[in-house]
């Protein structure tokens, strides 16, 4: 049976994490041998105490002493994976795991690669949020496109599943939100990869609710695009 690994990067998510811990468990316990990595980014609102008291066979917790950013919490998780496919779960259920069956098919059925999860093709519940957020998303999707002649249609999706095997040998370098970027860059410059798009539902919490990207990333994004693409 093949092995998933989730990978769930996690700063300041105290009222989401166990909840998202048993949605994962949820989706992955009748169909997959599955572990569950997360990486904690030295949280203060109590999530690690959460995270400490875990004691499960299925799931490796790991702290960070500082906060460096989601990008370091990811390359944290990469160092202890030991499943054939990653998937990138966000900790605060904006992306459901409702959506994993249809992210792993086309790996699972030799198609893809990689997979990205599309909030924009609306064919699944998708919530209607700032004008502002969907402008900058296009921004980086269409530049993404025209740097790599490829036809994405959400590159900045949180749910981006692959292959382990891909990135084994390679060294990733961002800290920030820029990893998603990083990631992108990574997968188009190996041609060899088979790189589809799903439909997925979005759930999108607003700032009051403790969303973390801002416009400034916008920016960070761009120069990160360029940075890796020449």
């Amino acid at each position: 049976m093949t092995k998933i690994s989730v990978l769930i990067p996690v700063y300041n998510e105290v009222k989401y994490i166990e909840e998202c811990i048993s949605e994962v468990k949820k989706y992955c316990s009748d169909k997959f041998e599955f572990e569950i990595i997360i990486s904690d980014n030295n949280s203060n609102d109590g999530t690690k105490s959460l995270l400490e008291k875990i004691n499960d066979e299925n799931i490796k917790v790991l702290f960070q002493d500082t906060n460096l950013g989601k990008g370091s919490n990811l390359l944290n998780c990469f160092k202890h994976v030991t499943g054939e496919i990653i998937i990138i779960q966000d900790a605060d259920l904006e992306y459901s795991p409702e959506n994993y069956y249809d992210l792993l098919q086309p790996i699972l059925n030799k198609k893809a690669d990689v997979v990205y999860g599309n909030r924009f093709a609306k064919s699944k519940p998708f919530h209607v949020y700032s004008l502002i957020h969907l402008i900058a998303n296009r921004i980086i999707t269409y530049l993404m496109n025209i740097l790599f002649n490829r036809s994405f249609g959400d590159v900045l999706t949180g749910y981006k599943v692959f292959r382990a095997n891909i990135i084994k040998n390679h060294i990733f370098k961002s800290s920030s939100f820029d990893i998603d970027a990083e990631l992108s860059v990574f997968f188009c410059k190996n041609r060899s990869l088979r790189i589809y798009e799903v439909p997925i539902s979005i759930y999108s919490r607003n700032y009051s609710e403790g969303k973390k990207i801002k416009i400034k990333h916008l920016f960070l994004l761009i120069y990160t695009l360029f940075k890796y693409r020449f």
